[in-house]
């Protein structure tokens, strides 16, 4: 039998691309093989990265944490009446800061000095005894009330009341007096005492309450 060149060379072209094949696909799974395998990240576990952590501080009031943490120092309770001069043409009496007693003691940051004093009951008093030039003054008092049944207080100057109140219903944060200020006259340089109390003792039509908390007390020469 004959066998024509083209065959054989048809077939040499052939056997020779079988095992160029089978090469090339050993090759390729040796490759496979000694490719080392990449890791995966380690899983963190469920811990925060530090942008998303907790610094610990307080920033608002409104957050979890005690906002009372972060107020400064409570002052110390007084045992007798400061005695305090006016210079200028005002003079702001923090009430924490006087001789007081039937008063609650309340951190608050919203407070000018973050500390106030809540009124509680018809004995309650706070006193402070203030040097006034000669002239004429009008005093108002910085007052949080938490209801329309807790504005009214009495103011003392000496011996003279004046029913000091805000805003009927309240506007629910703290706010100046000054619908009912305390105007009064010296005619000489004088000493005075200034008390906080709930009702005028000698007038039962100056009734007040109790139950608001009190800033501070602001006193203007006119």
């Amino acid at each position: 039998m004959k066998i024509s060149k083209n065959s054989l060379f048809a077939a040499f072209i052939l056997s020779a691309t079988a095992m160029l094949f089978s090469c090339g696909s050993t090759a390729n799974l040796d490759n496979s093989a000694k490719k080392p395998a990449q890791s995966k990240p380690a899983s963190s576990g469920g811990i925060a990265s530090a942008s998303s952590e907790s610094s610990g501080s307080i920033t608002a009031s409104g957050s979890s944490v005690n906002p009372a943490d972060a107020l400064p120092p409570a002052p110390a309770k007084l045992t007798e009446a400061p005695k305090i001069d006016f210079a200028g043409t005002s003079l702001q009496v923090e009430l924490e800061n006087m001789y007081y007693d039937g008063f609650e003691l309340v951190g608050d940051a919203n407070a000018s000095k973050s500390y106030a004093l809540k009124l509680l009951n018809d004995s309650s008093w706070a006193i402070a005894e203030v040097n006034f030039p000669a002239g004429t003054y009008e005093a108002v008092a910085n007052v949080l009330a938490p209801s329309a049944n807790s504005t009214r207080f009495n103011l003392y100057i000496n011996k003279d009341t004046y029913l000091l109140y805000g805003s009927e219903p309240p506007i629910g944060k703290y706010e100046l007096t000054t619908r009912a200020p305390a105007s009064f006259t010296l005619d000489q340089p004088t000493t005075v005492t200034v008390k906080i109390q709930q009702n005028d003792i000698r007038n039962p039509a100056n009734a007040g309450q109790n139950g608001m908390t009190i800033d501070y007390l602001l006193f203007k020469k006119k």
